[in-house]
């Protein structure tokens, strides 16, 4: 293999696994989501979706505001 063709292989894999990886980590985290769900319902807790929407949205921004916060220094 050339050199040309050793870094497109390369960049080829390391796409690949970090697409994997993030793939990964969504299906964990709509696991862990939905096992929350539904131990508010197992507990008689209503929870509608829009609140559960709101809850990730500012769950979100918090982490943005504190990365923020951290490249500023």
């Amino acid at each position: 293999m050339t050199f040309w063709q050793m870094v497109i292989a390369f960049v080829v894999v390391y796409l690949c696994v970090y697409a994997l990886i993030g793939r990964i980590c969504q299906c964990i985290e709509h696991c862990a989501t939905a096992r929350a769900y539904s131990k508010f319902r197992e507990n008689g807790v209503l929870v509608k979706m829009d609140d559960v929407e709101a809850g990730i949205k500012k769950s979100n921004k918090e982490k943005h505001d504190v990365a923020e916060r951290v490249t500023e220094k």
